[in-house]
């Protein structure tokens, strides 16, 4: 994100606090501007200063808080040997975040204004598994990784709506176990097929 002025940073996490806050308590359709600013301490002057109206400070979140996900620390020296644990370390970071906010999250999905941040987190997942497929997988057709990373992406999305839609909670080590099976079957595949270039 764009460097943003330390003043302005602070009235951004305020009323993000309270918008979360609120959230806990409350869905999203029923919350206002006013109840946004009172419970973040913010005059409503302020925010339509930096917003439109509710649905542009929802987008504003949700790129606030994926772009707080730090994937780039994820095994930065990947091998073919430590790629598994280089996937379960995305898993873990991806769904312990999204775990975190769970009710933002399940509040986007379920509203219209999904579509958008659909793409936006899709695109993410999909370009860090080409970026590491790559390394490891040098040795076959370009777009056969770019497949590869897309249905993988696909997967962890439809995954991640599933799970913040759960009204029980399941457990998120639920989450890592089959996404780590889903690791050994894709392994699997790369060896008995990918690796046929024809």
């Amino acid at each position: 994100m764009e460097k943003i002025d330390v003043r302005i940073k602070k009235t951004y996490n305020q009323l993000l606090n309270g918008f979360l806050d609120l959230l806990s308590t409350k869905t999203f359709d029923s919350i206002t501007v006013s109840e946004i600013c009172e419970h973040s301490g913010v005059h409503r002057a302020t925010f339509y200063k930096h917003f439109g109206d509710k649905y542009e400070f929802l987008t504003f979140c949700l790129k606030s808080l994926l772009s707080d996900i730090n994937l780039s620390a994820i095994a930065p020296d990947i091998t073919p040997e430590n790629i598994k644990k280089s996937c379960t370390e995305f898993i873990h970071e991806v769904f312990g975040y999204i775990n975190k906010y769970r009710r933002i999250f399940s509040t986007v999905f379920s509203s219209n204004q999904s579509a958008s941040f659909n793409y936006h987190l899709e695109t993410m997942i999909s370009s860090f598994c080409f970026d590491k497929f790559r390394t490891v997988l040098n040795d076959i057709p370009e777009h056969k990784i770019e497949l590869l990373a897309n249905f993988y992406a696909g997967a962890v999305l439809g995954v991640i709506k599933w799970f913040v839609r759960q009204e029980n909670e399941y457990a998120i080590n639920d989450v890592y176990i089959f996404f780590e099976h889903r690791i050994d079957e894709i392994s699997l595949y790369y060896r008995n097929h990918l690796m046929d270039n024809g």
